[in-house]
């Protein structure tokens, strides 16, 4: 049976093609040359109808269609829908958008799929969700298949020079933004608990284990939310098991919760001094930060250096999508150097910095996100060096977790 996206594919080749044809593809008839007049300054010359691009032909394609499905997760929904409406003047296409956490949107989409029910073209989600249920449930199509921009598909003006993926086959889940910040793992504190001469005293993420903090900090359990700052002390190297080792341990005393609202109102409300590794949980003490809640983050170079994190910034195409013409045009326009700008200009809230390097309108990014040309990041979420060790680093950190309990 042929897929959706195989359709895609049909549906631009046969405009491209048509269009040859209507520009002649046959062996051209030969007509008189007219002998100018002896005062023409030259002969005529013959124009040619101009060769419709893939861009083109995919635009056309998806105005075919009767609308776009974009699933999105709360942060997602905040920083990237904003875009939608400047989307439907562009392109005439009408797009409903779903909003909710990634855990249950990953959920809702492969019962659907499962019942033999493709209702949804693109979803955004974290890397947790999307590697660990997403790939595996075989719920996306490769990404590369779909990109037909020049801006896009020139990783030249994207960092590094590359396009960065979080999945370990390097297709499936397209990494576009990404916050540039010390190695915090993701701490945030609450500032009636924590004082300046404490924040001064941090200088590396082994002094989260000092045990002044016992019985104060709450964390997502291994395995669940929070996973990329337990791949990240597993495989950095200057951190590693270790650090797993103690963190978990009776003796600090860390509340483990798989509850986002328990973690958000632990920190906010002053019952626990720091949240670590707490996920999509940090965004929202973030937000709660501009309504004057006593909450910060930890902003500080420490000794374990700097890192990218890529959040919930991941773009996934949806197999056998209702309509994949109209996905695979949202995802290239987003992509697009006009696309990640207004995602720093229009977003809601503080969006992470986007990975194209020919961006430089910066609008509402927090200046300590952006990267800082000439200074090396590890980027453990999305570098295939670190991606090829994540399933040994969450089986080890739920392991040291559950052999502590």
């Amino acid at each position: 049976m042929m897929s959706n996206r195989s359709g895609l594919l049909v549906v631009i080749t046969a405009a491209m093609s048509l269009l040859l044809a209507a520009c002649g593809s046959a062996e051209p008839t030969a007509t008189p040359t007219p002998v100018p007049d002896a005062g023409s300054a030259q002969e005529p010359v013959a124009t040619v109808a101009p060769v419709q691009t893939e861009w083109e032909a995919l635009i056309e394609a998806a105005q075919g269609e009767e609308e776009l499905v974009i699933v999105f997760q709360p942060s997602g929904g905040r920083n990237y829908r904003p875009l939608v409406a400047i989307f439907e003047e562009r392109f005439g296409i009408k797009v409903v958008v779903s909003v909710g956490s990634g855990s249950a949107q990953a959920n809702r989409i492969l019962a659907e799929q499962t019942a033999g029910r493709y209702l949804a073209d693109v979803f955004y989600s974290g890397e947790a969700t999307s590697t660990t249920r997403m790939v595996p449930g075989g719920a996306l199509d490769p990404i590369p298949d779909l990109l037909v921009h020049p801006e896009v598909t020139d990783q030249s003006l994207w960092y590094q020079g590359q396009h960065w993926y979080a999945d370990a086959d390097q297709k499936y889940v397209f990494n576009f933004a990404a916050t540039a910040a010390p190695t915090s793992l993701a701490l945030r504190y609450n500032t009636d608990l924590v004082t300046q001469e404490d924040l001064d005293a941090i200088t590396s993420v082994f002094d989260y284990l000092d045990l002044k903090w016992k019985g104060m900090i709450v964390a997502h359990i291994p395995g669940g939310g929070g996973s990329g700052a337990y791949v990240t002390s597993y495989v950095h190297p200057e951190i590693g098991p270790e650090w797993l080792d103690r963190f978990v341990s009776p003796e600090l005393d860390v509340t483990f919760s798989e509850d986002r609202r328990f973690i958000v109102d632990g920190v906010a409300n002053g019952k626990f001094a720091l949240g670590i590794a707490i996920g999509g949980a940090g965004m929202d003490l973030d937000s709660m930060t501009t309504l004057g809640a006593p909450v910060g983050s930890l902003i500080k170079e420490l000794k374990e250096g700097g890192s990218l994190s890529n959040s919930g910034n991941n773009i996934m195409a949806l197999t056998r999508a209702p309509n994949p013409n109209s996905a695979a045009l949202w995802i290239n326009w987003f992509l697009t150097k006009e696309g990640q700008t207004l995602m720093h200009t229009l977003s809601e809230r503080d969006p992470d910095p986007t990975l194209r390097d020919d961006v430089t309108e910066w609008g509402i990014t927090r200046e300590f996100d952006r990267r800082v040309e000439g200074k090396t990041y590890y980027n453990f979420a999305t570098d295939p060096a670190y991606i090829a060790r994540r399933q040994e680093a969450l089986d080890y950190a739920r392991s040291v977790y559950e052999a502590s309990r």
